[in-house]
């Protein structure tokens, strides 16, 4: 009895190893490839999406998405009024980048469009511009 106990917890042993070391299974240490909130640049390219830049002008003027729209953060009320006019005319998944994964201010402009527009479906792009423009 003592051997058939030993036999199924190697076998169960065995299996939770390849199971995490194969990738079938997350680590338990690691952290979510996406938080929620978040989008992958190449999911949200193949959506017609809104795309909200909210890193601050210069950088907004040096390079930015295509059609985005500038979260100014010294008028986020004129900011806000602008993408709900851009969202009312055609609703669309709303993304919000800034300029690298570590920057959070997308995530925080993220939740103040949501607070403000309760229907719309919006994410900030996991990596920022920095994955943008790789």
């Amino acid at each position: 009895m003592i051997r058939e106990f030993f036999v199924i917890g190697l076998i169960t042993l065995l299996g939770a190893c390849y199971s995490l070391l194969s990738g079938l299974a997350p680590l338990p240490w690691s952290e979510p490839e996406l938080l929620p909130g978040e989008i992958r640049l190449q999911d949200a390219r193949v959506l017609d999406v809104i795309w909200v830049d909210a890193r601050d002008e210069t950088a907004f003027a040096r390079d930015h998405a295509p059609e985005a729209l500038l979260y100014d953060q010294a008028d986020p009320a004129g900011s806000i009024a602008d993408i709900l006019e851009q969202w009312l005319q055609n609703p669309r998944v709303i993304v919000v980048y800034c300029s690298d994964e570590g920057c959070g201010t997308s995530k925080k402009v993220a939740e103040e469009l949501r607070a403000n527009l309760p229907d719309a479906e919006i994410y900030s792009l996991k990596g920022g511009w920095s994955a943008w423009s790789k």
